[in-house]
């Protein structure tokens, strides 16, 4: 009986593989082979942001403008160096304001000692066309570029212990306006000659006369 062992269980052998291969072939011919696993990309995220614009070269890097609003009644001179812009608007009498801003392309902003904007104005290197708010309300106004002597002037000065503080500007045909104001408050300032700015005095006091640009700072924090 031994001699035919071997043949028994490669038989076996082959039965069972056979059977196998039927169940699979079955399986397959069934549609209930394992469906292939699908592979999910990872989600896209938000397309990054465009980098922010770098703002626009000034339209004029070194000018000064003088002019008035379009009723008369303020002066208005404005400084420009670099991108950067300071002013002065006053009404000869009791009105006045100093101001600190910008000059971005051609759009022109400057604010007063507040934050309030008080001009908003398109530059060239020829005039400055806008508006300016005085006492709440805005007028429209236009300023020449001009240049020396006329433009803006700071002067200061010590008078019986009180600092006084004035400002002119001088338009291109050389009329002055000008405020004085010293402990908050104001009146005409003093006669100005721009030829000699160093003759100048308030109540028998010499004025320390300076000529702004727009890198000077005119707005005290």
């Amino acid at each position: 009986m031994t001699r035919y062992a071997p043949l028994l269980t490669l038989g076996a052998a082959a039965a069972l593989g056979g059977g196998l291969l039927l169940v699979n072939t079955a399986a397959t011919s069934a549609g209930t082979a394992p469906a292939p696993v699908a592979l999910s990309a990872a989600p896209a995220g938000p397309d990054p942001a465009p980098p922010a614009a770098p703002p626009a070269p000034p339209a004029v890097t070194d000018v000064a403008y003088a002019g008035r609003s379009a009723g008369d009644e303020v002066t208005v001179a404005i400084a420009v160096r670099d991108g950067r812009a300071v002013g002065y608007v006053c009404d000869g009498d009791e009105v006045e304001s100093w101001l600190e801003g910008t000059l971005t392309g051609a759009d022109l902003r400057l604010a007063d000692a507040g934050g309030t904007p008080v001009v908003t104005a398109t530059a060239t290197g020829e005039a400055v066309l806008g508006a300016v708010t005085v006492d709440g309300e805005e007028r429209p106004f236009a300023a020449e570029g001009v240049t020396g002597p006329a433009g803006l002037y700071e002067g200061r000065a010590d008078v019986r212990g009180v600092t006084t503080r004035i400002g002119w500007i001088v338009d291109g045909a050389g009329d002055v306006t000008g405020v004085a104001s010293a402990s908050g408050v104001r009146r005409p300032a003093p006669a100005l000659d721009p030829a000699d700015p160093a003759a100048t005095t308030i109540d028998g006091v010499p004025v320390e006369v300076t000529a702004l640009d727009g890198g000077d700072e005119v707005i005290r924090r």
